[in-house]
Formats: C-alpha cells, sequence, structure tokens
C-alpha cells in the first residue's frame, strides 16, 4: 500500500465518522440510521480486496468504539469481520452494476450478525430477536441506499491512485 492510498484511507475515514456523527446519526429516520462508516469500509474492501477491508475496518469500528456506548472493540471486529468477507466477494473481471449493492447488503449483514453475536457474548441486555430484525430490515436498505454515492467514489480514488505518475505525462 503506498503512503498516498494510507492518507486517503484515513482522511476517508475520519471525514465519514464525522459525518456519521454530526448528521447521519441524527436523521429523523425510522429504525435504525445508515451507517456510512461501514459502507466506507466495504467500499474500500470492494476496490482493494480483503485485506484492507480488514484493516480499513478494523481501524474505522475501533475508532468508531470511541464514541459509542458499549464495550470497546465490538465494531472494530463487526467491521473488520465485514471488511474481509466482502473484500472476497470482489471480482474484477466480471464486475456487474447490481454487484456492490449485494456486496454490501451482505457485509452489512455480516457486521451485524457478528455486532449482535457479541453483544449475546457480553451480556449486552439490549440485543434481542426484535431489536436484530428491526435492525436487518431498516439499517441494511439505508446502506444499500448510500452504495451508488460511496463505492463509485472510492473505487474511482482507488484506481487514480494506482495510475503511475509517469504514464500520465
Amino acid at each position: 500500500m503506498s503512503a498516498s492510498r494510507f492518507v486517503l484511507g484515513v482522511v476517508a475515514v475520519i471525514t465519514a465518522l464525522l459525518l456519521q456523527l454530526s448528521a447521519i446519526g441524527r436523521l429523523p429516520l425510522p429504525g435504525a440510521s445508515p451507517d456510512l462508516l461501514l459502507v466506507l469500509v466495504l467500499a474500500f474492501a470492494l476496490a482493494e480486496g480483503p485485506q484492507s477491508g480488514a484493516v480499513t475496518g478494523f481501524l474505522a469500528g475501533l475508532l468508531a468504539d470511541c464514541f459509542a456506548n458499549h464495550e470497546m472493540g465490538r465494531l472494530a471486529f463487526a467491521y473488520a469481520l465485514a471488511g474481509y468477507v466482502t473484500g472476497n466477494l470482489q471480482d474484477d473481471t466480471d464486475r456487474s452494476t447490481l454487484q456492490p449493492f449485494g456486496a454490501v447488503a451482505f457485509g452489512a449483514l455480516v457486521s451485524l450478525g457478528a455486532f449482535a453475536f457479541e453483544g449475546v457474548l457480553f451480556g449486552d441486555h439490549r440485543i434481542t430477536w426484535h431489536a436484530v430484525g428491526r435492525a436487518a430490515v431498516s439499517s441494511v436498505p439505508y446502506d444499500v441506499v448510500l452504495t451508488p454515492f460511496v463505492v463509485p467514489l472510492v473505487l474511482g480514488l482507488v484506481r487514480r491512485l494506482d495510475v503511475d505518475p509517469l504514464r500520465r505525462l
């Protein structure tokens, strides 16, 4: 990974976290709110593969855990697992238009399942079948709605950084 791609990841994660905390998380939407940070992690996983998805997911989740009211590391694990699994869905040869939507939906479900499983293990009383089901039918569609705004932007920026600067001259 080049330094410019690392900087892109850091700036994108911090920007997404600030937008999530200041605007998106406060939207008056029924059910759970969209998770811009998770969609960003999944976009990096689709653009760069499972290793980048897991590392970006872990670091983004750990940063988000600092501002949450649950045990430290729960989002880090859930995002890292979702980033790794989604990164394995990456296929550069035959990418359809709908593939990112399905990948984000699948990654959001993996993240939700991992977070709920951790909650059960830690004895979090807020984790119930009703809460998990409500989150699945509200937050996953919201995340899919963010897909056409986040995934193409990340894919374009990563591809642009992959181009050899001498070839542009």
